[in-house]
């Protein structure tokens, strides 16, 4: 009996240390995680300038001695690839980015659309920039590996020759960029709806830096997710000089033209350097 009862206890024993190892595992390998304790959880980390705004109006309504009329913008910068992790494995310190588009372009002043004449409205623009967790950077990559589409040959700028072309069509992969958008800023907005974009909601710029060899939809043994939180190789100088990829892949929005940069239907937009 007692022999039956210490195997039972040795086997419980066993599932409940295996279930305690399996959990984390899983949960490991899953992008976009609402986790305050993860390390790439970003809300919070930018200001927030609604207070600051309806000071400004108030004061406004009060006063029009000042002209222009100083309004806060808050842009928030996104570096997707640029935390050691994407192509060439380059690194921007997102601090010495903020001081330094704080410097060169502390605000913006509109102009009236018919007449170019500048209206009565100042932006006074803070910035806030930081990058994006490994996971979502592999994430993003495997959503454009998987929407390539052959689109020919083109004309490399830089050496001349002529490379396989791969185009994107945006709208395809935007729902994973709003999933970024809405996992950075906490935000339930996952859909399009007309109602939704009557909110104030915050005003992003993906700067995007893929690693092209990864994604590149003629190698198809790369396992990808096997990549969401492992070790990133580092490059050689071999590797470097295949960083290109031998390939060319460019974007196309609702069916338009060829572009490396396009405005999203959320708030956000997505350059590719």
């Amino acid at each position: 009996m007692a022999a039956e009862l210490n195997s039972s206890l040795s086997l419980y024993g066993c599932v409940f240390v295996f279930a305690l190892l399996a959990v984390p595992l899983e949960s490991a390998a899953q992008a976009f995680r609402r986790d305050p304790g993860h390390p790439h959880w970003h809300h919070g980390a930018f200001h927030t300038v609604r207070d600051s705004v309806r000071h400004d109006v108030r004061r406004m309504l009060h006063s029009r001695a000042e002209v222009p009329f100083q309004v806060p913008l808050e842009v928030n910068i996104i570096l997707i690839g640029l935390n050691g992790d994407g192509a060439y494995r380059y690194f921007v310190d997102s601090h010495k980015l903020q001081e330094f588009l704080r410097d060169c372009f502390p605000s913006h002043r509109p102009s009236c659309l018919e007449t170019g004449e500048p209206i009565d409205i100042e932006h006074h623009i803070i910035y806030n920039a930081f990058p994006a967790g490994q996971a979502e950077l592999i994430a993003l990559e495997k959503a454009l590996k998987e929407t390539m589409i052959p689109a020919g040959t083109a004309r490399e700028t830089d050496f001349g020759r002529d490379v396989p072309l791969f185009e994107v069509e945006a709208t395809a992969v935007e729902p994973v960029f709003q999933k970024l958008y809405s996992y950075i800023f906490d935000t339930e907005n996952e859909g399009y709806a007309t109602a939704e974009r009557d909110r104030l909601m915050p005003i992003a710029i993906f700067l995007v830096n893929f690693d092209k060899v990864r994604m590149d939809p003629r190698h198809k043994e790369i396992d990808l997710d096997s990549l969401m939180h492992g070790k990133l190789d580092q490059l050689n100088d071999e590797d470097m000089k295949k960083q290109e990829g031998d390939y060319i892949y460019r974007y196309r929005y609702d069916g338009g033209g060829a572009t490396q940069v396009w405005l999203g239907s959320g708030r956000y937009c997505l350059k590719v350097p």
